[in-house]
């Protein structure tokens, strides 16, 4: 009798393990060999997947700063062999319910990103986009270069990038 309880309960928790990664997505560094400055651990999108109606998604990128950070804007955008759209640009200290990970805490970004700190970086209400083709959406960790810069398109460096493509809900499943 105690078995079959047991079993049961395995067959009812066993599904409840695998939810987290439901919205989790798999992604690569955007140079193929990460960075110094340091790495992502997790990129997370919600909804997941994107169905024809969502007009927006939200993205978490979670990751470990090795090396420390200032002034960073978080670029997000959508590129195929063709085309490329920015469909924002954030500031860090600005992203809502941004964290810095110490003992296990979440506490609010400072600016700069510190070494050898956790980061959970949550972008809110990314457009989504349909580019032809196929294609991924980049997220990429900018660091203000304006002591050794004076051109506009020269002013940020990039520290880390991530890009990973979006599920997609097919628009003819949902009209079955």
């Amino acid at each position: 009798m105690a078995t079959s309880y047991v079993r049961l309960l395995l067959l009812v928790l066993a599904p409840l393990l695998f939810l987290p990664a439901f919205c989790a997505v798999d992604f690569g560094y955007c140079n193929k060999n990460g960075y110094d400055y340091g790495n992502f651990s997790r990129v997370e999108i919600s909804p997941n997947p994107v169905g024809p109606e969502d007009n927006y998604l939200n993205i978490t990128v979670s990751g470990y700063a090795s090396k420390q950070m200032n002034n960073v804007t978080i670029e997000v955008y959508a590129k195929s062999k063709k085309t490329t759209d920015l469909p924002g640009g954030y500031s860090i200290c600005k992203v809502g319910n941004a964290c810095v990970i110490r003992s296990g805490l979440c506490f609010s970004p400072e600016c700069p990103i510190e070494a050898r700190t956790k980061f959970v970086l949550p972008i809110p209400k990314v457009q989504v986009d349909d580019l032809e083709d196929d294609f991924k959406y980049v997220v990429s960790l900018l660091e203000d270069d304006l002591v050794n810069s004076s051109d506009y398109d020269e002013k940020y460096i990039e520290r880390m990038c991530v890009d990973f493509v979006v599920p997609m809900l097919d628009s003819t499943l949902d009209s079955a």
